[in-house]
């Protein structure tokens, strides 16, 4: 649904990137982008690297600690211990009904009337800001001003939201590699000034973009990341096997959905050769991006595989077949996430079904070609996923 009126970066039915420049036949020096609706001035001013290291000894990480106690501490819960889920902005739903939500965060009072990210307890009526989330998880805000923090550490599987757009929609696209500096593509754009250009390779499923093999489109995403304001847009992206960089005229903010198979929370770890395998599977047999199913993800609500649904070790087997009939269907952009990681997940245990259906149910219990941004968010929360609101730790 992200995509479906959205393009790769929210908003415009047709691809309004910018191609900037040809790497290997363009001048050194930097070009700034502009297209419909124009864009912010870019300059270029880059933060130290001693900053970065002084910041990185000078601020703690809470998720070193990984006794029991400490990860029971990571789940975010409203005072009585009911787990809280992420909530997103649902698509269309202002387009259609107005935005409906008045609710302040019950901890600093902050109105959350805009259609903006926030933590809710449906049980108690209860909703967290981001920010306050953060505080709760022992992290520092989202915007200390003037404290330079290390950007979060994204890993092959972690999910990046662009958006919303005056739709309320959001497009996900699937990391599939670490977050690194684009210094080789950074004196051909200016950037902000205070901020620092970062990329890491994606791959996503949009209507107007796709790969020179597949209709997936892996590229490598361009990210604009200050650390001052503790803000980060996605500015465009330079394909792997390409010259060429391409600018978005909107840059779009972004949100990290970050995945629980993390090194820090103690738990067990991603499987990268397994995942890119998964990855390059599913993107062999993708199809083209549809608005057939992004209608039907928007009129859905059964996106979620409820476990409890599924107790014996027959409906399990029973239930393997559907999920993998689902992924038949052309997708919509969440759809990338849904497939790669049951994929992953029957890959990694491949000589135990049951046990590969019990991942799914717990890492990815959703129906892939029903699921919507805002409700992968909500879903995927409750089990472990984070959401950050921008790369700030």
């Amino acid at each position: 649904m992200g995509a479906a009126a959205s393009g790769r970066c929210c908003e415009d039915a047709a691809d309004h990137r910018v191609k900037l420049c040809n790497l290997r036949h363009c001048c050194s020096a930097p070009i700034s982008a502009s297209g419909p609706g124009g864009t912010r001035p870019m300059q270029v001013t880059e933060l130290r690297n001693d900053d970065f290291e002084k910041s990185s000894e000078e601020v703690t990480n809470p998720f070193k600690d990984t006794t029991p106690e400490a990860l029971r501490k990571r789940s975010v819960c409203c005072p009585h211990g009911h787990p809280m889920r992420a909530r997103l902005a649902v698509e269309l739903l202002e387009l259609v009904f107005g935005y409906m939500n008045d609710q302040d965060c019950d901890l600093c009072g902050k109105e959350l009337k805009e259609p903006e990210a926030y933590y809710r307890c449906r049980i108690c009526d209860i909703d967290y800001c981001l920010n306050c989330v953060r505080l709760k998880l022992g992290l520092c805000p989202a915007m200390s001003i003037g404290l330079l923090r290390p950007a979060l550490r994204l890993l092959p599987g972690d999910v990046l939201l662009f958006g919303p757009d005056r739709f309320g929609i959001h497009h996900v696209v699937l990391v599939r590699g670490e977050l690194e500096d684009a210094q080789d593509v950074g004196e051909y754009i200016d950037v902000t000034p205070g901020a620092k250009l970062l990329s890491c390779d994606t791959i996503e499923s949009n209507r107007t973009t796709s790969g020179d093999d597949h209709w997936w489109y892996a590229t490598r995403t361009l990210l604009e990341r200050d650390a001052h304001a503790g803000t980060a847009f996605v500015i465009g992206d330079a394909p792997r096997n390409s010259d060429a960089i391409f600018l978005h005229p909107r840059p779009a903010a972004v949100k990290v959905l970050l995945h629980p198979l993390r090194e820090e929370l103690g738990g067990p770890e991603l499987n990268r050769p397994i995942f890119e395998l998964a990855v390059k599977s599913c993107e062999a047999r993708s199809q083209k991006y549809s608005w057939n199913t992004a209608v039907s993800a928007f009129f859905a609500f059964s996106e979620l595989i409820d476990a409890a649904h599924y107790p014996s070790v027959e409906e399990k087997a029973d239930l393997l077949p559907k999920i993998m009939e689902s992924w038949q269907r052309p997708p919509i952009c969440s759809a990338v996430v849904v497939q790669v990681w049951q994929q992953y997940c029957l890959f990694l245990h491949a000589k135990d079904p049951q046990l590969a259906m019990s991942r799914i149910l717990e890492w990815m219990p959703l129906w892939c070609n029903l699921t919507r941004p805002s409700s992968m968010v909500n879903v995927l929360t409750k089990g472990g996923w984070m959401l950050y609101e921008s790369l700030e730790t």
